[in-house]
């Protein structure tokens, strides 16, 4: 039995026709989940989005839900919700062309946990980057990846809590769910697309 919170913001802005989700799953340090918890995961899910404010489209928001729910992860039946303080918008400062909106960075986020074969990993989308991100038929520059990767490290050490990232392995046919911690955060060397899905 474990209980994760997650963690949501809505991207949004100039060029956007329907708000984005991004979504990010964390262990609290109280078994359960606790308004602290929710404080200092949001706390430290917009400490990474201000991080890249200088990739983030002129125009381009972040606001995140300031309510964490809980959910117990071998189940993915909901326990709780709980308020955390709310964290301010982040806003893109980048200038310039803006890449085509289906064009996003990506971050790969390990973990040392293998299940059913298949070592457990996530991917965070990183929408709105400029055209002085992208190295003409290469991908992201160096910057760009080296900025990604320090801000998505900065989640595992911790803040105010020792809530860490998780990975939700959902629960399905093959077993119960899983969330194991992320070990490692690396941006990806190509850019990615982000299809949107049908609820």
């Amino acid at each position: 039995m474990a209980v994760i919170m997650r963690a949501n913001a809505v991207i949004a802005g100039t060029g956007y026709s329907t708000p984005g989700l991004s979504s990010l799953f964390w262990a609290p340090q109280t078994v359960g989940g606790s308004t602290a918890d929710a404080t200092d995961i949001l706390a430290r899910f917009r400490a990474f989005w201000q991080a890249l404010i200088t990739h983030l489209a002129s125009g381009t928001t972040v606001t995140l839900d300031p309510t964490c729910i809980a959910i117990e992860a071998t189940t993915g039946v909901l326990t709780g919700a709980f308020a955390g303080t709310a964290p301010g918008v982040v806003t893109g400062t980048l200038a310039g062309d803006p890449l085509p909106r289906q064009t996003q960075g990506l971050l790969r986020m390990g973990t040392s946990t293998v299940i059913s074969g298949r070592r457990v990993q996530g991917r965070l989308f990183i929408p709105s980057p400029g055209e002085t991100d992208n190295t003409l038929g290469v991908g992201p520059t160096a910057g760009y990846m080296t900025d990604l990767t320090v801000a998505g490290g900065a989640m595992l050490t911790g803040g105010a809590t020792t809530s860490i990232p998780v990975i939700w392995h959902r629960p399905g046919p093959g077993g119960a769910g899983a969330s194991p911690a992320v070990t490692s955060m690396a941006a990806s060397p190509t850019w990615a697309v982000l299809r949107s899905r049908r609820s």
